[in-house]
């Protein structure tokens, strides 16, 4: 568990959650336990891209859970679907065949969140005040066909309130803090100085045999732009 907080951890974890895909969430109240289902960018200090981008994001002291689900309608969300419980969000989840990651550089202790943020959930869960020490909001434009051969957008995006952070492997192997950030500056650091492990044909590679927690699931080829 993370103990001190400071501005340049929440600045480290939140290149680390850059371009994490969202794949799942889990609750267990009686623990104030929440997990996050991530894909992540990272990359080792040697050899290839990890074939496992799969890590648990591991929120303890959880006060409070909101999620909003909405259907997108062109490019303005519609209004908020309701949901009855965590049971219906991962249903959800597992009905999608698509899902992008986050983008944006900010998800920990955002103080001005946008007016998407500011509706009444689709699901709240644990106190009636959210007092947790700390925010992680976490978001993933996604879809699915429908009907005919048409197809359904959404967006889906939660707030978690909680008190403490800690980082695991999909198989339950403990991911050191400072490792979880390290992996992720390794891989921007590579990512825009066009490290051939970050290549195309790498990161497509890397994408065929990898791990993941959906049959969606895998990030992007990010393709940085030329040097000026």
């Amino acid at each position: 568990m993370i103990v001190e907080w400071n501005q340049r951890l929440v600045d480290g974890l939140d290149l680390a959650l850059n371009e994490s895909q969202v794949c799942g969430l889990r609750f267990d109240a009686p623990s104030r336990m929440a997990q996050l289902l991530l894909e992540v960018a990272a990359l080792p200090e040697v050899g290839p891209i990890d074939p496992d981008p799969r890590r648990l994001l591991l929120l303890a002291g959880v006060s409070r859970i909101e999620v909003i689900l909405r259907r997108e309608q062109g490019q303005e969300p519609g209004p908020v679907v309701p949901l009855d419980s965590l049971e219906d969000v991962e249903s959800f989840f597992a009905s999608l065949t698509q899902a992008d990651a986050m983008y944006g550089w900010s998800f920990i202790d955002i103080t001005d969140p946008s007016d998407d943020w500011n509706v009444t959930p689709s699901l709240s869960l644990g106190a009636d005040s959210a007092d947790g020490d700390h925010t992680l909001h976490w978001f993933t434009e996604c879809g699915r066909p429908g009907p005919g051969y048409g197809w359904d957008s959404f967006a889906l995006q939660g707030v978690v309130y909680f008190a403490e952070l800690s980082v695991e492997r999909a198989d339950s192997t403990p991911v050191p803090v400072d490792e979880f950030i390290a992996d992720a500056r390794r891989w921007w650091g590579a990512f825009e100085a066009h490290d051939d492990r970050l290549s195309t044909d790498a990161q497509q590679r890397a994408q065929s045999n990898s791990l993941s927690w959906r049959s969606w699931g895998g990030t992007s080829v990010m393709v940085p732009g030329r040097p000026s």
